[in-house]
């Protein structure tokens, strides 16, 4: 698999969580925040449910 993302900039914002993961688990909010930075939005995709039900998956806490 190849990801492309463009333009460049954006490997900023995984350095800067990379940082935040050092000093333990991160605060939400700052993850929100950087994320806000560039664009990013976080959220719950509507055929996530059916994918974890259908194969039995434990979705992650948050």
């Amino acid at each position: 698999m190849i990801e492309i993302i463009s333009p460049a900039g954006f490997e900023h914002f995984f350095w800067g969580l990379a940082d935040h993961f050092e000093a333990g688990p991160p605060d939400p909010e700052v993850i929100a925040k950087m994320a806000a930075e560039y664009g990013l939005q976080f959220g719950e995709p509507p055929w996530l449910p059916d994918i974890i039900a259908r194969y039995g998956l434990t979705p992650p806490m948050g």
